[in-house]
């Protein structure tokens, strides 16, 4: 098998036209570059080279040699330049998948800024709720998955996943503007136990957390209408059909709804960047800190009055 050195070696000799000139310029000493060459003539059954005392002749085999050494040794150094570019993270493959409000608030930003500065980077994008990205990371047909828990439904993800925290986001409660408490600086979360209220699909995190938010204000939500459409809920409660909980990144601007912000500190949603632990990807730190990024530049609103519900 032909090694490098021996490729360098002859490449050299031939274009300098002496052992001593290619031995200066490879680093080597002459007698270094003559056992390389004499080593590969045995190995290939064939002369190289034409000696004399004062001049290094290629044959016609070397010349030949020679020319396919400067063709293999390119090709060796793009194939280490490439691979130094996945090893700084400038080319590789980053397969995404992520939750529709996450995918709606911060996905796009991340990923346009990160094709701009890794234009040779793989990246695919694909949306799911958790119950669907977990797994998919799991078997390998995801890289990443931007995942939601709420903290009254925590998760028990496999042991060989790795959970980094993007944010922490709070929680709403939707009233239409027209309702009895939607002039209230604060109100207790039980005074909405006889309300309608609009959840999300029975059996998802977000249904399984409303039930938990109101047994914790001392009562079980009457749930009328269900829905996994995030825009929805707004619709529902502009038109006096309900009230309803929604996380921050799913929150739209609207003047005909009236917000409260939950005010116990266990009633919150937390978003994770999720990946399998023994997956070197080197691109995973430069999307989680740009992930981090985005959702340090939401717009959150501090004044908005509180819904204080009993303890967790």
């Amino acid at each position: 098998m032909l090694t490098p050195i021996q490729l360098q070696a002859v490449r050299e000799v031939v274009v300098t036209g002496s052992l001593r000139t290619a031995a200066k310029r490879l680093g080597f000493t002459p007698s270094a570059i003559s056992q390389q060459i004499s080593s590969l003539e045995r190995t290939l059954g064939v002369q190289l080279f034409e000696r004399s005392p004062r001049s290094v002749r290629p044959t016609a085999a070397g010349a030949q040699l020679a020319r396919k050494a400067a063709r293999l040794l390119a090709d060796l150094e793009a194939a280490e330049d490439e691979m130094r570019s996945f090893a700084t993270a400038h080319r590789g493959r980053l397969h995404l998948g992520s939750f529709w409000s996450a995918g709606f608030r911060l996905l796009p930003a991340v990923l346009a800024e990160f094709l701009r500065d890794r234009p040779q980077v793989d990246v695919r994008y694909e949306e799911g709720d958790p119950e669907v990205t977990i797994p998919a990371v799991v078997e390998g047909r995801l890289d990443l998955a931007v995942v939601f828990e709420y903290g009254m439904v925590p998760h028990t993800l496999p042991k060989d996943l790795d959970m980094t925290l993007i944010l922490e986001e709070p929680l709403y409660v939707l009233v239409p503007t027209s309702h009895r408490l939607a002039g209230r600086k604060r109100i207790q979360f039980g005074e909405l136990s006889a309300e309608r209220w609009i959840s999300y699909s029975e059996g998802r995190d977000a249904a399984r957390n409303l039930t938990h938010i109101c047994a914790a204000g001392g009562f079980h939500p009457d749930v009328l209408f269900r829905t996994n459409d995030y825009n929805l809920p707004f619709e529902l409660v502009r038109k006096g059909l309900g009230v309803a909980i929604v996380p921050e990144l799913a929150m739209i601007e609207s003047h005909d709804v009236h917000v409260f912000k939950l005010g116990n500190p266990a009633h919150v949603r937390r978003v994770f960047a999720v990946r399998r632990t023994a997956d070197p990807n080197p691109l995973f730190s430069h999307v989680i800190s740009r992930l981090r990024t985005a959702a340090e530049a939401l717009d959150r609103r501090t004044d908005l009055p509180t819904a204080l519900s009993g303890p967790s």
